[in-house]
């Protein structure tokens, strides 16, 4: 059985960044011990049920780079041993980029995961509040990256569009572009807390999903190119892939997390694995 993504979420809120729209802020998940020590007896007990992913991403309620180099190559060393995995990311607020021994560890089998709501840097550093323009360093140049770019209302799809294709030719480096709208509550959709009111007065979100895919329809001849857990449409401009996902089901479906030593949901219920399928 084939599953769309494991995610390791350690349970440390620590941020250097101060986004409005902060998802481990909307969650509330309560702070646990991660039990990292078991992250390698758990993929085991994956790979023994048949279980493999599309993707493992080291994410969490805070920036992962923040751990110490200890933590990191716990989590680096397990994926290796127990390689369940077509492809691994680390996602990063920018700091990796600073953190030359941890950035060492991973770029290797690791593509680093950055999440931007504006191409300009002083744009971005604005609404994200972070002070080092993390994509002008030379270790942004030199590792494989995947951009997340937040679709926001104060910009047309054909400006984002074309800062899209400049980026592509300024950074050779970064593998795939990916197009995002914001989930407003992943776990209901009440508007409770500032952070989902940012959202619904600044992004777009699944509501939005129409006015994207027709306009990238008739600009970029976007194609469904997945649909086995989500409809992937994917464009290719001077060879990378830039790709944007319409969750068909229930936020996290399909997605497997592991927090504090157990496998979850994104209702922190423990999983039930679904078996003998591709």
């Amino acid at each position: 059985m084939k599953y769309k993504e494991f995610e390791l979420i350690p349970s440390s809120f620590k941020c250097d960044k101060n986004c409005p729209y902060c998802t481990a802020k909307i969650t509330k998940w309560p702070v646990v011990d991660d039990k990292l020590d078991l992250l390698e007896d758990r993929l085991n007990y994956l790979k023994k049920e048949g279980i493999t992913f599309r993707y493992f991403i080291f994410c969490g309620n805070g920036e992962p780079s923040l751990h110490s180099y200890e933590t990191i190559k716990k989590v680096v060393d397990a994926t290796r041993k127990v390689n369940i995995f077509d492809e691994k990311r680390f996602q990063s607020s920018g700091n990796i980029f600073y953190e030359d021994k941890k950035l060492n560890l991973i770029k290797d089998d690791f593509i680093v995961e950055v999440t931007r709501v504006d191409i300009d840097s002083k744009k971005d550093m604005e609404i994200l509040g972070y002070k080092r323009d993390y994509i002008n360093s030379d270790n942004f140049k030199k590792a494989k990256v995947r951009l997340n770019f937040v679709l926001m209302k104060n910009k047309s799809f054909e400006e984002d569009l074309e800062e899209i294709k400049n980026y592509i030719k300024k950074y050779p480096n970064i593998q795939t572009i990916s197009l995002k709208t914001l989930n407003l509550n992943t776990k209901d959709d009440n508007i409770d807390n500032p952070y989902s009111k940012w959202i619904i007065d600044h992004a777009l979100t699944k509501k939005d999903t129409d006015k994207i895919l027709e306009f990238m329809n008739n600009n970029a001849e976007f194609k469904v190119k997945d649909e086995k857990f989500f409809d992937r449409y994917e464009w290719v401009y001077e060879g990378v892939p830039i790709t944007f996902y319409i969750k068909k089901l229930d936020y996290g479906y399909s997605n497997i997390v592991y927090y504090g030593g157990e496998l979850v949901d994104y209702h922190l219920n423990k999983i039930k694995l679904k078996k003998g399928e591709e």
